[in-house]
């Protein structure tokens, strides 16, 4: 016969592996958030936030320009429902969703003259 304390060992492991595997949540309110294209971001409240567009068109570092360029980021924030958000760091760096502001804080790594699609975007949503 099994020992007590030999099942009761293996049913806390058992157990401790199950509950290590669930997805964890980032903060939610008044939280910042990096993103990448395509990946997406479950934020604590069970809401969905997703960077699903990018347009650089920065001038390059140690590049002379006549136009200094902009950054643009589509954001999709899946709540009850689904709301695009579109943000740029010229005219809409802030949006207005319920009672959120949303808003763009950069977009990174800054355009070289090489080519670098790994772009990283960070936004704050905080409670208006």
């Amino acid at each position: 016969m099994i020992d007590k304390r030999i099942l009761a060992a293996f049913l806390f492991l058992i157990s401790s592996v199950v509950f290590s595997c669930e997805e964890e949540f980032e903060v939610f309110e008044g939280g910042t958030f990096s993103l990448r294209l395509n990946q997406p971001k479950t934020l604590i409240d069970g809401s969905v936030l997703e960077l699903i567009g990018i347009e650089d068109s920065r001038c390059p570092e140690n590049v002379n320009c006549v136009w200094e360029g902009r950054s643009a980021v589509k954001v999709r924030w899946t709540r009850q429902e689904a709301y695009d958000i579109d943000l740029n760091d010229v005219e809409y760096i802030n949006a207005q969703i319920e009672t959120y502001l949303v808003s763009l804080l950069e977009v990174n790594p800054y355009p070289t003259t090489e080519a670098n699609d790994d772009k990283v975007v960070k936004i704050k949503i905080e409670v208006n």
